[in-house]
C-alpha cells in the first residue's frame, strides 16, 4: 500500500511539473505606427496579448518628458486574436507602455514636433509680409525659426526671426516674381526641450 501511495505521488508530481513546463508565460506587446508626430496629431499604438483572446482589458500608460513616473492614459479591450489598439495624442515627447494583468510590455517613445503655421499677410510687388506661429504645450518665446525659400537646388535660408511672448513673429522677405515657395523651420536646438525639429506648411505663389 505504501509503495502504491508513493507511486501515485510521484506520478502526480511528474504531471504537475509537465503542466508547469508547458505553460506559456503571459505577455503583452506594444508597437508604434510611427515614431514622431506633430503637436496636436495622434499616433496609433497597437499590440496583442499572449492568450489571443478577445475581451481582455489592456491599460495604456504614458510618461511625458520631464516626468518620473508612468500614469494611466486609458484602458482598451482586446478584439479578435487578442489584438488591441489606441490612438494616442502626445503633447510633448512621451514614453508609452501597456499593462495586462500582472505583466507589462516594453516601452516605446513618441517624439513630437511643434506645430508651425505660416501665412501671408500682404504682398506688394516683390516683397511679402508673413506671420509664423509655433504651437506646443508650452510657449516658445524668444526661440528662433528659420525662413527658407525652396528652390530647385534645395532650401535657401533667407532670415532668422525671433518669436514673441505669444510664440508668433511677423516678417517681410523679398520674393521672386513667380513660383515662390516659402516655409519656416525650427531646429531641434530651438524646439528643445521635449520637442524635435518642426516644419511649417509651404506657402506657394502662382
Amino acid at each position: 500500500m505504501r509503495r502504491m501511495l508513493l507511486l501515485v505521488a510521484a506520478l502526480t508530481a511528474f504531471a504537475l511539473a509537465g503542466n508547469a513546463s508547458g505553460a506559456q508565460p503571459q505577455r503583452v506587446t506594444i508597437s508604434l505606427a510611427r515614431t514622431a508626430v506633430v503637436y496636436g496629431s495622434s499616433v496609433k499604438l497597437a499590440g496583442t496579448v499572449s492568450n489571443h483572446q478577445a475581451g481582455e482589458q489592456v491599460t495604456v500608460l504614458g510618461r511625458q518628458y520631464g516626468e518620473t513616473a508612468f500614469t494611466e492614459v486609458d484602458t482598451v479591450t482586446t478584439t479578435a486574436k487578442g489584438a488591441w489598439s489606441y490612438a494616442a495624442s502626445p503633447q510633448i515627447k512621451t514614453t508609452y507602455e501597456a499593462r495586462w494583468g500582472a505583466v507589462t510590455s516594453r516601452t516605446v517613445d513618441v517624439k513630437v514636433r511643434p506645430r508651425i503655421r505660416l501665412s501671408l499677410i500682404t504682398r506688394s510687388g516683390l516683397r511679402g509680409s508673413f506671420s509664423v506661429t509655433v504651437d506646443g504645450n508650452r510657449p516658445f518665446a524668444n526661440k528662433r525659426v528659420l525662413i527658407q525659400r525652396l528652390t530647385t537646388t534645395g532650401p535657401a535660408t533667407l532670415k532668422s526671426v525671433k518669436l514673441n511672448a505669444a510664440s508668433t513673429a511677423n516678417f517681410t522677405i523679398r520674393l521672386p516674381k513667380h513660383r515662390a515657395r516659402v516655409r519656416a523651420v525650427m531646429s531641434s536646438s530651438q524646439a528643445a526641450p521635449g520637442y524635435i525639429a518642426g516644419y511649417s506648411n509651404v506657402w506657394k505663389s502662382s
